[in-house]
């Protein structure tokens, strides 16, 4: 669990599933999980408004993409359905940055977390990804105006469930 970051309203945990040795001719993935939303331990202030999420997931040390592959090969968004969810979100890649891989995450209509559900992101990368990554969040507590945000969150290892 990485947050709540002092400068984040939102909580945000990573896990890191290592690569398994890949098939001939194949490419060895890592899977990064991002969940957003969780109310860890202690967190007291709902409902956050949210307009987007930039996730800035620096590859490994002495890890760079290659020219000859993709870095990032598949995502899958998890939603619960329902009013204040964001109806329905865009996951923009960037993968030109050969030390990093960008993802943005853009609701539909703003999204209102209020501690009961939350969104994930699986993402499987050719790529390992270094432990701390950059949040920049466009957030606001209940009707306020959203503000942009920025804060680390830091990658833990999970166990293998694909």
């Amino acid at each position: 669990m990485t947050s709540p970051h002092p400068a984040l309203l939102l909580p945000y945990r990573l896990e890191h599933t290592p690569a398994t040795a890949a098939q001939p001719g194949g490419v060895a993935l890592h899977r990064v999980r991002l969940t957003v939303g969780d109310g860890p331990d202690g967190r007291t202030t709902w409902p956050v408004r949210c307009r987007g999420i930039t996730f800035d997931l620096p590859h490994a040390t002495g890890a760079s993409a290659t020219s000859d592959e993709p870095v990032v090969l598949r995502t899958r968004l998890d939603l619960p359905r329902g009013p204040g969810r964001g109806r329905q979100w865009l996951v923009e890649t960037t993968t030109t940055d050969p030390a990093a891989t960008l993802l943005n995450l853009t609701p539909a209509d703003p999204a209102l977390f209020d501690g009961t559900w939350a969104l994930t992101l699986t993402l499987d990368i050719s790529t390992p990804i270094g432990a701390e990554s950059r949040v920049t969040e466009d957030t606001a507590l209940g009707d306020d105006s959203p503000q942009r945000r920025a804060g680390n969150a830091h990658l833990t290892t999970a166990h293998d469930t694909r």
